[in-house]
């Protein structure tokens, strides 16, 4: 790596881990550069840099690997719960819209009647032609 992604990974390394005693400076180049590093070049205005402070509630260092198999687990299982939410809501679209195909077919070749008092009552064409609307309407929403 070169360039500044080669030193802030450096200044990320040094400032993480608890074993760096070094001092880390800052300084800024003859092009308005900033750096960071172990040593500033000599002849160049610096000053040291403290490493950040966990804020109240952070998590602490890198988990153990108890800690990272669990958290693993938990992201599987929910994704494996999503992936089957998603089949049975594709299976159920699936049938909502088989249903809504054989209401429609069923108006568009048959006189559709409703039940009164007991005896069937016949729709008018004008109710008839409403619900064969209705119903292809129903297809358009389900079938998509």
């Amino acid at each position: 790596m070169t360039g500044s992604a080669g030193r802030w990974l450096a200044l990320l390394l040094a400032l993480a881990s608890p074993l760096a005693s070094a001092q880390v400076y800052k300084w800024v180049d003859e092009n308005g550069r900033v750096h960071y590093g172990e040593k500033p070049p000599s002849g160049s205005k610096s000053s040291t840099v403290k490493p950040p402070v966990a804020a109240p509630g952070a998590p602490a260092r890198s988990p153990d690997v108890r800690s990272q198999e669990l958290d693993f687990r938990d992201r599987q299982m929910k994704r494996n719960e999503d992936e089957a939410r998603q089949t049975q809501d594709a299976a159920n679209r699936a049938a909502l819209c088989n249903n809504a195909k054989e209401r429609l077919e069923l108006a568009e070749r048959a006189a559709l009647f409703r039940m009164q008092k007991g005896e069937r009552v016949f729709l008018t064409d004008a109710e008839q032609k409403a619900e064969t609307e209705n119903r292809r309407a129903a297809v358009t929403r389900y079938c998509r």
